[in-house]
């Protein structure tokens, strides 16, 4: 069996999910989480993470939501708001964005963390741009010179081949697992050496201990296996934050709420043998 890490990614983004990721590592199924710190609900976590001190916490990097830390640069509008993941794939590709402009949002991000109390014991990031070598590249110096851990996102082979009847998914994931070769080679830190999620499964719910087991299952040769989580309670503040791309997004919330529904179950990873990001 593989060593496991159940990480929440989106800690911060309002109040609700906030909740949600606490209630969820209070019933004892996640054990790592990763801070937004430019969403509305950064400081609410960092207050919520002042009662639950055993919940390890790493930073999630993010340039595709929000508003950025350093204001208007090349990964925003004229309002200083972050471009959509496909707005900056778009804008890098044509050789607008320069990586000093990643590179000085990302330590403005994990230097607020650290002013809030929080100094990260890893690194991942939003929607898994990080992973994109370019991204990568200009966030490489600061990622080695704190000598943070890091995610790989390399989902295992039979995720792919179990997607036939999602071709576009299936071609995401292998791009992913592409841009994880990349990374372990330049990566000089601690990393996991594969990433599993709901996410990768075809039907949307609903979902028990079964079902991470079944995903775990599928990792069986990677030796740190990260399990990433999206626990989401859907309230108003939710809702409001993505009015305008509701319809957009609601089957992937939808997901992420059955996922905490689900979470909330006793003894889920109960056997297995699960650590942090540390502990790499």
């Amino acid at each position: 069996m593989p060593r496991v890490i159940v990480n929440a990614d989106d800690l911060g983004l309002c109040p609700s999910v906030n909740r949600a990721i606490f209630e969820v590592y209070a019933a004892g199924n996640l054990n790592s989480a990763t801070l937004m710190v430019n969403m509305p609900g950064t400081h609410d976590a960092v207050v919520g993470l002042s009662h639950h001190p055993g919940l390890a916490v790493g930073l999630h990097f993010c340039i595709t939501e929000g508003k950025a830390l350093t204001g208007r640069s090349p990964l925003t509008d004229g309002a200083g708001v972050f471009l959509g993941r496909t707005a900056l794939i778009r804008r890098m590709l044509s050789g607008k964005v320069p990586s000093a402009a990643i590179r000085e949002e990302f330590d403005a991000q994990w230097d607020l963390a650290v002013a809030l109390g929080v100094v990260p014991d890893h690194v991942d990031s939003h929607q898994h741009v990080m992973m994109l070598p370019a991204i990568l590249d200009a966030v490489l110096p600061a990622i080695h010179q704190r000598k943070v851990p890091t995610r790989i996102v390399a989902p295992p082979w039979t995720t792919i081949t179990s997607d036939r009847m999602r071709p576009r998914r299936a071609l995401k994931q292998a791009a992913n697992l592409a841009f994880a070769t990349y990374a372990r080679h330049r990566l000089k830190v601690p990393k996991n050496s594969a990433l599993v999620s709901i996410h990768d499964l075809e039907h949307a719910g609903p979902y028990d201990a079964n079902t991470f087991h079944t995903l775990i299952a599928r990792a069986h040769a990677s030796a740190d296996l990260e399990v990433m989580v999206h626990p989401y309670l859907l309230g108003s503040d939710v809702k409001d934050l993505y009015a305008s791309v509701w319809q957009d997004k609601e089957p992937f919330l939808r997901r992420c709420a059955a996922e905490y529904e689900a979470l909330l179950a006793p003894g889920i990873f109960s056997g297995l043998d699960l650590i942090t990001f540390n502990d790499l």
